[in-house]
């Protein structure tokens, strides 16, 4: 009984590693892509670094089997706190 709890313990574990990692991984490069985006704007850089945090947050959403961020959301809301639209998304229409 104790090694099943311990493989089931394991298991629970490492799917929640997963998630994180997954998370951390989305948060660094949608960071990074946003600060290469504003090159060599010093005040586009300062209000990524200000924002991004609290903004990917409120944009990361969990569901039941993937987990995502809304680019659009993560992207209105530094926009929105910095008072300077740096940055837009191009919806693709689809044929």
């Amino acid at each position: 009984m104790r090694f099943r709890l311990a493989g089931a313990l394991v298991g629970v574990v490492a799917i929640l590693g997963l998630r994180l990692y997954g998370r951390t991984s989305a948060h660094d490069d949608v960071k990074a892509r946003l600060v290469a985006l504003c090159a060599s704007d010093a005040e586009c850089l300062a209000d990524v670094q200000k924002h991004y945090d609290a903004c990917f947050e409120s944009a990361y959403g969990t569901g039941d089997r993937r987990s995502r961020v809304d680019v659009d959301a993560l992207v209105r809301c530094v926009n929105s706190r910095s008072g300077v639209p740096y940055f837009a998304v191009l919806q693709e229409d689809k044929p």
